[in-house]
């Protein structure tokens, strides 16, 4: 499939091919039949180094992925599991009102 070469860039060393992925990653993640798929592909660890990146549009297409990506019950528990909740309650304090929002709503919906 598609999704290994997407999840392969997010651990690029430049900024442009990590965004480019999370774009990609980000639509994909809108539907339903993709959200799970997502997370079994081995996405989430490299999802959760890139919430730490020191890009903060990259920071904000990430939470925004994790965030669809949490409208899935069983990706709840693996989401969380993945050691996302202290990147994410660190980009609250973001200077980039963006990007705390989208922290803010992924939070929200891992804890509905």
């Amino acid at each position: 499939g598609s999704l290994p070469p997407l999840i392969a860039m997010l651990n690029s060393v430049k900024a442009s091919l990590q965004l480019q992925a999370v774009g990609v990653l980000r639509n994909l993640s809108v539907k339903m039949e993709n959200k799970l798929t997502i997370v079994q592909e081995g996405a989430l660890p490299p999802l959760v180094r890139l919430l730490e990146s020191p890009e903060e549009e990259v920071q904000l297409q990430v939470s925004v992925v994790l965030r669809n990506l949490a409208v899935n019950a069983s990706n709840k528990v693996k989401i969380v599991q993945s050691g996302v909740l202290s990147p994410l309650l660190k980009l609250l304090r973001s200077p980039n009102v963006r990007v705390q929002e989208q922290a803010c709503a992924t939070v929200q919906n891992l804890s509905v």
